[in-house]
C-alpha cells in the first residue's frame, strides 16, 4: 500500500492507496482502502475492490474477507466473472477453496447465449453449474425458461428443472412438467 497504520496491541492494520493483499500464489486482492483486524482475521476492503482467484475475478466497492475461512462477501452490489459467465447481484459470497458462490437480490447471470434473472442463485466457478433456488427466468434467442428449482450446467448447457417448470420456444411451443430435463445443444 502507499501508507498504513499498524496497531501492534490488536495486531490490526489500516492501509490506504494501492492496497494489495496476497494469500499464497492463487489469491490476490486489490483495493483503495483496507481495514484489517488480526484478532478476527477479517479484512474489510473498500473502493475499487478486485479479488482474483485463478480465472475468477470479483469486482465490488465493499468486500469483507474472512481470512481464517477463506471466503469473502459483498453487500452493496458486485459481480463475479469467470471463463464462462458474468454474475451480478446486490449481495454475493465467494469461497475461494470450494469455488462456491451465493448470490442474493437482483441476480443476473449472463453469457453470450442467454441471460438468467433471479433473486437467489448458487453457482460454482469450477463446475459452472448454477443451482436455481427461487423464481427464475432464462432468456435466450431460441426460448424462455421459467423455473423455481433445479440446476443449469452453463458449460455443457443442460439442466434439470423441477416444480412445474415451463419452456416457451420463440415459435410459441410450450412444455410444462414437474421434472424437465433440457439439453440446449440438441434442443431436446
Amino acid at each position: 500500500c502507499d501508507s498504513a497504520y499498524f496497531y501492534e496491541a490488536t495486531n490490526s492494520l489500516d492501509a490506504f492507496g494501492n492496497v494489495k493483499m496476497e494469500q499464497g500464489d492463487t489469491l490476490f486482492v486489490y483495493a483503495d482502502v483496507l481495514y484489517y483486524s488480526g484478532m478476527d482475521e477479517l479484512a474489510q476492503l473498500r473502493h475499487n475492490v478486485r479479488l482474483i482467484n485463478r480465472d475468477v475475478t470479483l469486482y465490488t466497492d465493499s468486500l469483507d474477507y474472512d481470512i481464517r475461512n477463506n471466503f469473502g462477501y459483498y453487500f452493496e452490489g458486485g459481480k463475479i466473472v469467470d471463463s464462462q459467465n458474468e454474475l451480478s447481484s446486490v449481495y454475493g459470497q465467494y469461497e475461494t477453496d470450494t469455488k462456491d458462490a451465493e448470490f442474493l437480490y437482483d441476480v443476473k447471470l449472463k453469457n453470450e447465449k442467454y441471460v438468467m434473472l433471479t433473486d437467489t442463485l448458487h453457482y460454482n466457478t469450477a463446475t459452472h453449474i448454477a443451482d436455481i433456488l427461487g423464481k427464475t427466468t432464462i432468456e435466450s434467442d431460441s426460448n424462455i425458461i421459467y423455473s423455481s428449482k433445479g440446476w443449469y450446467n452453463t458449460e455443457v448447457e443442460n439442466s434439470a428443472l423441477y416444480n412445474r417448470s415451463l419452456i416457451v420456444t420463440k415459435d410459441n411451443r410450450t412444455i410444462t412438467g414437474d421434472t424437465l430435463y433440457y439439453d440446449r445443444n440438441t434442443g431436446i
